[in-house]
């Protein structure tokens, strides 16, 4: 497999290849990861509560991915950063930072489910706290905005990464989460972030509508589109950000149902084809 720059990695996600992204046996992530390698992607991203269904550690993995010369670049996620449980959420910087380290990658991700925040000081405080634990152990930090949670846009992201003024923090721009955060998509605040912080992109697509039967979370787990068949603008996004000098990790997350189960060597290559396209 030939090598890529940082800003031609294209990173696929392992739990996207699965009907069900919460489980995974041992033959689901061999032949995704085969699938991933034979496709032509430069890495893949796999989630690390998966492994032990799959009956494999983190050693196993990293052997693997040095046999099929794939990177993982990009570890995902840490949810309880805004626990009160301050040792609680210490604990899981702790372990999601030890798998990062083993696979080799250089950005942990930092999601919320709960749907609203804290005082925005206090929630401030609690990423800052993310931030420097993982700057310890030598790693970057994006916060991932998903439109149904108290991170709910770009702008309540941004306003985090500000807040805690940490050199290692970053957003993920999530395409689909970017086209269905409240009041759609925000491209003049998306022009004023400094390129540095823009580092991972998770390319999909959305319908210009949400399904009437089924609720965004449940759209976003089980509906996405191929990038370029849906709504997304993608040469204004992809414009934004060769504009401003952005040369993030372009990582498909293509939570789809219907390509899943026609198999991880269908759809890794259709999911590969389609997010080049949009990348020109």
């Amino acid at each position: 497999m030939s090598t890529a720059s940082p800003s031609e990695e294209l990173v696929m996600s392992l739990a996207t290849m699965c009907v069900n992204p919460f489980e995974l046996s041992f033959d689901q992530l061999e032949s995704s990861l085969v699938a991933t390698a034979d496709a032509g992607y430069t890495g893949i991203s796999v989630w690390p509560f998966t492994l032990g269904m799959a009956g494999v550690d983190s050693s196993w993995l990293a052997d693997r991915l040095g046999e099929l010369q794939l990177t993982h670049p990009v570890a995902e996620a840490a949810f309880g950063w805004l626990n009160a449980d301050r040792d609680a959420a210490a604990a899981e910087i702790a372990s999601l930072s030890e798998y990062a380290n083993a696979m080799g990658s250089r950005e942990l991700v930092a999601v919320t489910m709960e749907p609203s925040l804290p005082d925005i000081d206090e929630a401030a405080a609690c990423f800052r706290t993310l931030c420097l634990s993982a700057a310890d152990a030598g790693l970057q930090v994006s916060i991932e905005f998903l439109p149904w949670t108290g991170i709910a846009d770009l702008a309540t992201a941004w306003e985090l990464v500000q807040r805690a003024d940490c050199d290692n923090s970053g957003i993920m721009v999530d395409t689909w989460h970017w086209f269905r955060q409240p009041g759609g998509p925000n491209p003049d605040l998306l022009r004023q972030i400094p390129s540095e912080k823009l580092r991972v992109v998770q390319l999909c697509d959305a319908a210009a509508e949400c399904p009437d039967d089924m609720d965004i979370a449940t759209e976003t787990m089980t509906d996405r589109l191929l990038p370029g068949e849906g709504a997304v603008d993608f040469a204004e996004v992809v414009g934004i950000l060769a504009d401003v000098g952005a040369e993030p990790i372009w990582f498909p997350e293509v939570f789809s149902t219907s390509l899943a189960t026609a198999g991880p060597q269908t759809m890794a290559p259709q999911v590969l084809a389609a997010s080049r396209s949009v990348l020109g």
